[in-house]
Formats: structure tokens, C-alpha cells, sequence
């Protein structure tokens, strides 16, 4: 639905867009068109006196032969009377003509064209169209309108239909032309205004309509990308919480009944009188008792929610005793083949940071280096220190991260894929809690690992990192 929504809202504003380029566009036509008719009003008004005396030269002939061929008609008739008539009918229809053009004089449009008759006077020639079109070109600057307009005279047998209802007409080049305009009806002469491509200026004219659409359509389509990554995040988010509460429930499970299977042993096969099945009861029931507390440990510790994070006190301290600190701790509960080498650039490297969670930190990372590897177990920890920062590598030879994980490693209850069932119980909570303590550190943590080429995590803190 929402797809279709936004392909609906853009087709919509398509045909808006369309609609009021082609409003536009007819705008402009109709501009040119009213220009052409004054730069021929005003040509006409330039040559007005040199036309007059032509078309006096010609109504004085035109009389004389119709009074004469009258007079052959009919002999009897005055040809004085007969002329007198003609000329003051002739003067009628020019003062009607002259009240038409003083009306329209006061107007910044005519009210009409020149007469077809009259614009017979009028030679068109390449002299005069270019006059025309230099007239043109300054009406057009009058009204702010930037394009490419060229009149031409045309011979035309018929007067062209327009086959679109816009009256928009288009040349054989596809350029837009004015409607024609009859000057010359003997010789189907037509003046025709050609206009060279438009398109420019009025996309200009429609920025504003462009720009706003524009940013409407990618207002939606980025609505619509994070709204499907929010789906997809809270889908995953939920999918790891399921997760979490099935570990945490087998988890919290296995040792609770291991402890209660040690005491019902004690208690129903009288295993107080055997002093060594009592201490090896006792003795399983503390580490399962242990590993209880150091799960409900790491929760605690962590900020489900991770806007506040942990609260750090900060203090200055040895890196490298604190990492020997880690070491000697995992080797109490070591269960697996495992060798320890670390290197430093310098015999001690003291920083200001907070030695507690930093110190989980490290045996977070080291407890991942066991628990994720098989057979002999080699965990290199090196430490180099910069200028302005220093920088811990924990390296191990395990079963390594794939490439495609590498990012989703750090987020909350997020474990690697391996199935239905997990080799390794835990909850997702310990590189996530890392991370956490890092960057509250103005820190950051990196992963370079392959499938069965091992992990190493770089670790990087200002040697200050006082807030």
C-alpha cells in the first residue's frame, strides 16, 4: 500500500507538472502573439503617413474607375454627386477605424490588428522583418520573456486547423509558431512568429513548482526507506530478544538444577558420612553457583537500553599489570589448552580510565578467545602506545568471524548464526557491553576476522580519557 500510494502521489504531481508546463507554454504563445500584433501596430504607426498617401493614390483610382464604369452604365448619373458620395462614405469608415485605434491606444494591448486590407500597403520584405523582429525582441524584454523568436512570411493554401485544443501550433522542425496572421489574401500570404525551443525558460519559470515537488518525492521515498529499516530493525531486535530469553532461561536453568541435583544427592544417599562425595558435591555446587552469579553479573553491568551507559570513576592506572591481572584470572577456571603471550612497546603504560569496567572489558574479550576456539588455544595481547592514544590487540587462532558479522557483532543480544543450536551458551550481551565501555571512553574497537583464520579486536583509548 505504501508503495502504491507513492507511485500514485508521484504520478500525480507528473500530470500537476505536465498540466502547468502546458499552461505555461500556451501563456507564452499568447505573449508572442500579442506582441507580434503590436509590432506590426506600431510599424504600421511608424509608416502611417507614406501608407496614407498610397492608399489615397489607390482609393482616388479605384473611384475613378468605378465612377466611370457606372457612368457607362448609366449615362444619365452625375459623376460629381457619384464621387462626392464615395468620398464621404470613405471618410466615415476611416474615422470609425481611427476611434477603434485611439480606444485601443489607451490600453497597453490593441484591440485589434490592422486591417487585412490595409496591411496590403505594407511591403514585407527582408528589410522589414528584420525591422519587425528587432521590435519584437524589445516588446519581449518589456515582459521579461528570454526566447528565441524569429517572424517569417509564409504562403499558405489554407488557413491550418489546429488538431490539438490547446491552439498550439508546431512546424515541421518542431519548433512552436504563432496562429498565422492573413496580410496578403490575393497571394495566401501569412506573417507566422517561430519560436526556438521554449523549454529552458519556462522549466525557469516553473522552479519553484519543480524544486517543491522534488523535495515532496524524496521527502516520501526517504519516509518510506526508513520506515522499512525500522521495520527491519525492530524484527531483528525481536528476534534477538527471543533469543536472549531463551539462553537466559537455559542458562539461569542448568545450573539451578545441577545445585538442586548436588543436595538431593546429599540428602537422599547419605553422601554427609562420605567426606569426599560430600566435598566433590559442595565443590560442583560452588562453580555452578559461580558461573549463576557471573551471568546475572553481566547483565547487571550492562545498560539494556544504552542511553545512559555505565557509570565510570576514573582513576589512573598500570594497562598492562591490569592485563596480567585478566590473564592469571582466567587460568583458575581454565578447562582448555591455552597459552598466553603479551608485548608492549613500553615496560608500563598508565592511563586515566576507569579500571574496573575497562578490566571486564579485557576478560570479556579473553573469555571469548576460549570459548570460541578448539584444540590448542594461543592468545596474543599486545599493547603499542601513540602520541595521544594507546592501543590494545587481543589475538587469537579460533574458529573466526565472518566478514558479513563484523558490524552486527557489537549489537545487543546479537550472536553469529549457527542454527537452531548455539556450541557456546551465552546472551549476546558481552561485545555489545564492550563497545559500551569503549566509546563512554572516547574510545573505539575494531574486528579483523576470517572463518578459521581467528579474531583480533584493536581496542584504541586516549591516554586521557577524563570526561
Amino acid at each position: 500500500m505504501i508503495v502504491l500510494t507513492l507511485v500514485g502521489i508521484i504520478v500525480v504531481l507528473s500530470i500537476w507538472l505536465l498540466d502547468s508546463y502546458k499552461s505555461r507554454e500556451e501563456l507564452v504563445v499568447s505573449d508572442i502573439e500579442r506582441s507580434l500584433f503590436n509590432v506590426i501596430q506600431r510599424y504600421y504607426d511608424d509608416h502611417e503617413e507614406s501608407f496614407r498617401e498610397l492608399r489615397a493614390r489607390n482609393n482616388k483610382q479605384n473611384g475613378d474607375r468605378f465612377i466611370n464604369r457606372i457612368a457607362e452604365m448609366y449615362p444619365g448619373l452625375d459623376k460629381n454627386k457619384l464621387s462626392a458620395i464615395l468620398d464621404s462614405l470613405g471618410k466615415e469608415r476611416r474615422k470609425t477605424f481611427e476611434r477603434k485605434r485611439t480606444r485601443s491606444a489607451e490600453s497597453e494591448e490593441p484591440a485589434q490588428i490592422v486591417p487585412s486590407f490595409m496591411l496590403q500597403n505594407i511591403e514585407f520584405n527582408n528589410t522589414t522583418l528584420r525591422q519587425m523582429n528587432i521590435m519584437l525582441d524589445e516588446f519581449l524584454r518589456s515582459k521579461h520573456i528570454s526566447v528565441p523568436v524569429n517572424i517569417t512570411l509564409e504562403i499558405l493554401d489554407s488557413l491550418p486547423r489546429h488538431s490539438t485544443p490547446t491552439q498550439i501550433r508546431v512546424d515541421e522542425f518542431g519548433n512552436l509558431t504563432t496562429r498565422p496572421i492573413l496580410i496578403n489574401s490575393h497571394n495566401n500570404e501569412f506573417l507566422i512568429a517561430k519560436i526556438d525551443d521554449p523549454k529552458t525558460y519556462i522549466l525557469v519559470k516553473m522552479g519553484w513548482q519543480l524544486v517543491l515537488s522534488l523535495i515532496l518525492v524524496l521527502a516520501l521515498i526517504g519516509s518510506f526507506i526508513y520506515l522499512l529499516w525500522t521495520i527491519n530493525r525492530q524484527n531483528k531486535l525481536a528476534l534477538m530478544h527471543k533469543t536472549f530469553v531463551n539462553n537466559m532461561t537455559h542458562e539461569l536453568k542448568t545450573p539451578i538444577a545441577t545445585v538442586m541435583a548436588a543436595i538431593e544427592a546429599v540428602q537422599r544417599y547419605g553422601a554427609k558420612e562420605d567426606r569426599l562425595r560430600m566435598e566433590k558435591y559442595l565443590d560442583l555446587s560452588r562453580r555452578e553457583l559461580d558461573h549463576l552469579s557471573q551471568m546475572i553479573e553481566r547483565v547487571l553491568h550492562f545498560d539494556m537500553n544504552g542511553a545512559n551507559g555505565v557509570k565510570l570513576e576514573f582513576a589512573n592506572f598500570d594497562v598492562i599489570r591490569l592485563i596480567n591481572t585478566c590473564i592469571e584470572s582466567a587460568k583458575i577456571s581454565l578447562h582448555k589448552d591455552v597459552r598466553f603471550s603479551v608485548m608492549s612497546t613500553s615496560p608500563s603504560v598508565f592511563i586515566d580510565a576507569d579500571e574496573a569496567h575497562l578490566k571486564n572489558v579485557v576478560t570479556n574479550l579473553i573469555d571469548n578467545a576460549i570459548k570460541y576456539s578448539v584444540g590448542s588455544i594461543d592468545i596474543a595481547i599486545s599493547i603499542v602506545v601513540g602520541p595521544k592514544d594507546i592501543e590494545i590487540r587481543i589475538k587469537d587462532n579460533g574458529l573466526g568471524i565472518a566478514p558479513v558479522y563484523h558490524k552486527d557483532i557489537f549489537d545487543r543480544f546479537f550472536r553469529v548464526p549457527t542454527g537452531n543450536l548455539y556450541a557456546v551458551k551465552g546472551f549476546g550481551l558481552g561485545l555489545a557491553y564492550v563497545k559500551q565501555v569503549v566509546d563512554q571512553h572516547n574510545g573505539f574497537i575494531e574486528v579483523e576476522s576470517a572463518l578459521e583464520r581467528g579474531t583480533t579486536f584493536i581496542i584504541t583509548l586516549p591516554k586521557s580519557t577524563k570526561i
